[in-house]
This record gives C-alpha cells, structure tokens and sequence, in this order.
C-alpha cells in the first residue's frame, strides 16, 4: 500500500467514525454521553480534516464512503438501539466501533509504511484518539 492509499484510509476510517456518531446520536437519551460522543466528533473531524489537505497536497481524490457502508451502518444503529440505548449500551456500541477501526488502521500502516512521518503520525493520532474514546466510555459499561 502506498502513502496515498494510507491517506485514504486515514480519511474514510475518521468520516466513518463521524458517521456512525451521526447516526447513533439521536439515539442517545444521556447528556453525558452526548458529550463525550461530540468531544470524540470533534476530534475525528479534525483528523480527516488533516488527512484531506495532506491529500489535496498530493492531489489525491478522498472519496467518500459507499452507499452500502453506509446502509450498514445506519442499519446496525437502528436495529442495536431498537429496545436498548442505555449508556451502556451506546458506549458498547462505539466500542466496538473503535475496536474495529483501530484493527483496521493498525493493519493498513503496517502494510504501508510510510517514509512520510507526518502521514504515520496522522495515522497513529487516529489511533490514539479512538484508544482514548474506549477508556472514556468504559465508565458507562
């Protein structure tokens, strides 16, 4: 995989984390959990910000997430939260969300190793942001 590629996926991991909050957020019932959930938007937001004018710099094209993903998404949300969204539950659901995403974005820049440390640094910020969203919302399981 190559820097670019690495960029990309910096990018579409931060909006589907964006995305996701979008769509659980009308779900939640607890001011607090809002809270940490809008904290953690924020900080996604500015993450793909960063990945988007690294990319506009090598002119590459970000994309946007797939209709399908998307529908995943927005799916899952609705039918997890159907009969349950307590804070426990949202803050499992986001859980596993960052699981997922850390799994993912660990394995994509092993595979890529950049030489560019600003692109390695964007990623492992990503990273540690969704680490720290885990620690945050344990206090609600």
């Amino acid at each position: 995989m190559n820097e670019e590629k690495l960029l990309e996926e910096i990018y579409q991991n931060a909006n589907t984390g964006i995305y996701s909050i979008d769509t659980i957020l009308p779900k939640v019932e607890d001011s607090r959990v809002t809270e940490e959930l809008l904290t953690y938007q924020g900080k996604l937001g500015r993450i793909a910000q960063n990945a988007r004018q690294m990319m506009a710099q090598k002119a590459v094209d970000p994309g946007s997430a797939s209709v399908m993903s998307k529908m995943g998404i927005w799916t899952g949300v609705q039918m997890n939260t159907l009969r349950d969204n307590t804070p426990s539950h949202i803050a499992d659901m986001v859980i596993r969300g960052n699981t997922i995403g850390i799994t993912k974005m660990t394995r994509e820049m092993n595979e890529a190793a950049p030489s560019d440390p600003r692109i390695r640094q964007l990623g492992e910020e990503l990273v540690n942001t969704q680490r720290r969203n885990i620690e945050t919302l344990k206090k609600y399981l």
